[in-house]
């Protein structure tokens, strides 16, 4: 069976691609303990992260040891969080754990006292996942979901921290097999298929967000570079693979794409910018409304009046709607706001401890 280390990894990798495109300056990633380096052996901190390239190789280059001790690592994420403020965007923050802290108390007062300091919990936000099924972890999470709630800067009752126990995982899990989706939700859900079940969550991640495409490209996508819209432009498909583009920002006129069916029943697709139509960019579809292009942009499709795609993404999981385990992972704080597309400051705390490297076959 595979690692619990191998299980959060695989989840990260999955996560940090669905939310790295709406945080304007990349994700943080933080792993404790550390290896030497800025944080000393408290944590390493990845920062600025936009992409998956390399990611894992940076995290993993660091075997899991050593005790559960989470407290130094939090007090920097909550620190450079308060530094940043929250007037242009909040921070949402994802902590990746197998087990109860060693320094469990001293965390817990670090995140009441965080809580006391911000003027609405929608600022700033804690969402703890267990990885695995050890019983003091599950205590600990149960403890920081019912009990840790406190008064704000402003005097108003404030809850920032939840919490998603390995059992609403698997349930979550058992619900999706069968299932397709696509979106932010699908990738989000695929990411937590990698957390209940380590690698052999490929396969179910992979169905879950599909980028098979069976009613062509035709409509209007949203381009984002740097997470900023750049423009939205108007694509015409022929259905026999040519594109027709127009709407871009500074150019009169239009430009001209292409796609073609490829071995794995996807798409391989491709287009030249208006100001040269001898370049190709080409682009990786991330699932059937959203493109990465090697230019380092991004389409996202614009759903159309009153509907969401990621309604579309939790409805196609479930069955019949976001309901059930599924739905209530993705009412969770850090999920909520990157299934609705929210920009913000997102942070991946990762525990690197020796209890990840725990073998983890799941309830």
């Amino acid at each position: 069976p595979p690692t619990r280390w191998e299980k959060a990894v695989f989840a990260m990798n999955g996560i940090v691609a669905q939310v790295s495109h709406i945080d304007p300056d990349g994700v943080d990633v933080v792993c404790f303990p550390g290896s030497g380096g800025e944080g000393g052996m408290g944590y390493d901190i990845y920062r600025n992260v936009k992409d998956i390239k390399g990611l894992e190789a940076l995290v993993t280059a660091h075997e899991p040891k050593g005790d559960c001790k989470m407290g130094e690592a939090m007090d920097v994420v909550l620190k450079e969080a308060f530094e940043r403020g929250f007037e242009e965007r909040p921070c949402s923050v994802l902590v990746l754990t197998a087990g109860r802290p060693s320094d469990h108390e001293a965390l817990s007062k670090s995140l009441a006292d965080a809580a006391k300091k911000v003027n609405k919990d929608a600022d700033l936000t804690v969402t703890f996942v267990q990885v695995g099924d050890d019983e003091w972890a599950e205590n600990y999470l149960t403890q920081l979901d019912t009990e840790l709630t406190t008064t704000s800067a402003d005097g108003e009752h404030i809850d920032i921290v939840d919490t998603i126990k390995d059992e609403e995982v698997q349930k979550a899990v058992e619900e999706m097999k069968g299932g397709e989706s696509s979106g932010m939700a699908g990738g989000l859900m695929g990411a937590f298929a990698g957390a209940a079940m380590g690698v052999g969550g490929v396969y179910l991640a992979n169905k879950i967000s599909k980028d098979k495409r069976t009613k062509g490209w035709n409509g209007q996508w949203k381009c984002i570079y740097e997470g900023e819209e750049m423009a939205v432009l108007d694509v015409k498909d022929d259905g026999e693979g040519n594109l027709e583009i127009s709407g871009w920002q500074e150019e009169e006129g239009t430009s001209v794409g292409g796609y073609a069916e490829n071995d794995e029943g996807g798409f391989n697709i491709q287009h030249s910018p208006p100001e040269n139509e001898n370049k190709v960019i080409v682009g990786t579809i991330e699932d059937e409304h959203t493109i990465v292009w090697d230019d380092g942009t991004r389409w996202e499709e614009v759903p159309p009046e009153d509907v969401h795609w990621a309604a579309y993404a939790g409805a196609a999981v479930v069955g019949a709607g976001a309901a059930g385990a599924t739905g209530y992972l993705l009412e969770k704080k850090f999920f909520n706001k990157a299934s609705n597309n929210v920009k913000s400051d997102y942070v991946i705390v990762l525990d690197r401890s020796s209890m990840m490297a725990i073998p983890d076959t799941g309830k």
